[in-house]
């Protein structure tokens, strides 16, 4: 997998970017000041009837993919690997296990457009009148400073929202789908499912699941352009190199991934909460804490596995520490 490497203070690539925008530090990001035109949607992606690896092997000569470090979750183990702490006759109360797991985000610079997938934590998440609910600021606090949010990294990469066509959502829970409302001229991809769930909660109000109701009156506000993907829509190119793939129900109600293909590698899968982390990929497979469908979630990482094996993929896990910390950070360079 080859990788491009900044100078030590980023200073030779960055010099011949063009800086897009400046970030309004209060709830909103500035989209007036983007110097490019908007791009326009895409069309409905071509489809096949049947996976075939070979789809996810044509490489783009130009694909960049930027690792966007967006802080990190506090939170129980118990969520992220279930029965983590088990009580028993000699130990009843054992105690707990704290941990701290990443936040990311993916952008794929693309001479056919740019794609975003995820979106991480609004920024005015947390406070006494941060858009989370109080229960979900203490089970999920967000650890991290104002630089670890999107608006902010993309900034130092020097993209606006505007040059973003795609913005793919692997689910709308609050830790991935928090700055989807600055994205207002992209195409915002989401599983059918899982749109038609999170406006089901919100119309309830509904906060048993991480669904931010504050985030989704937000996006009715502002009439995003969405494109739902099927409950039976097959896999399908996004732009060449970059396959959209349909993991349906799982960790939420519907879940969607992608097949980045680099040049001097097959793919790399990235799956977020379809599997967090390496413990739960196993073998043994270890359930997570979070889960709407159990039976789903251990279908989808065992499709997940055969798809890396024919492909010869890497699979970059949703919220997994120690292999979060191996990857190149967009400060620090992109992955071709």
């Amino acid at each position: 997998m080859k990788i491009i490497e900044f100078g030590k203070d980023g200073s030779e690539d960055r010099s011949r970017r063009v800086k897009i925008l400046e970030f309004d530090r209060g709830s909103d990001w500035d989209t007036s000041s983007a110097r490019t035109a908007a791009p326009q949607l895409a069309p409905k992606a071509s489809v096949t009837s049947d996976w075939d690896p070979s789809h996810a092997r044509r490489t783009s000569t130009s694909l960049k993919m930027h690792v966007l470090d967006l802080g990190k979750l506090r939170l129980d183990k118990n969520f992220v690997v279930a029965n983590s702490t088990v009580a028993t006759a000699r130990e009843t109360n054992p105690p707990g296990q704290v941990i701290d797991i990443p936040v990311s985000a993916y952008y794929i610079e693309h001479p056919d457009g740019n794609i975003l997938y995820d979106t991480g934590c609004h920024p005015d998440w947390g406070g006494p009148n941060g858009r989370w609910p109080e229960h979900l600021q203490d089970l999920f606090p967000v650890i991290g400073g104002e630089e670890c949010m999107l608006p902010n990294r993309l900034e130092e990469l020097g993209v606006g929202p505007d040059q973003v066509r795609h913005v793919v959502l692997s689910h709308l829970h609050c830790d991935h789908a928090g700055c989807v409302e600055f994205f207002r001229k992209s195409q915002i991809v989401v599983h059918e499912d899982e749109f038609s769930a999170a406006f089901s909660h919100y119309a309830l109000h509904d906060e048993s699941k991480p669904y931010v109701l504050k985030d989704l009156e937000r996006w009715l506000q502002l009439g995003l352009h969405w494109r739902r993907i099927g409950r039976k829509e097959p896999d399908q190119n996004l732009v060449e190199g970059v396959r959209l793939l349909n993991f349906g129900s799982g960790h939420a109600y519907g879940m969607l991934g992608l097949a980045v293909s680099l040049r001097s590698h097959p793919s790399v899968l990235l799956i977020s909460d379809a599997c967090y982390t390496a413990e739960n990929y196993g073998p043994p497979m270890r359930p997570s804490g979070i889960s709407h469908d159990s039976i789903g979630s251990a279908r989808t990482i065992e499709r997940i596995r055969a798809m890396a094996g024919d492909m010869k993929a890497n699979v970059w896990f949703g919220h997994d520490a120690d292999q979060f910390e191996t990857l190149r950070k967009s400060g620090e360079g992109y992955y071709e």
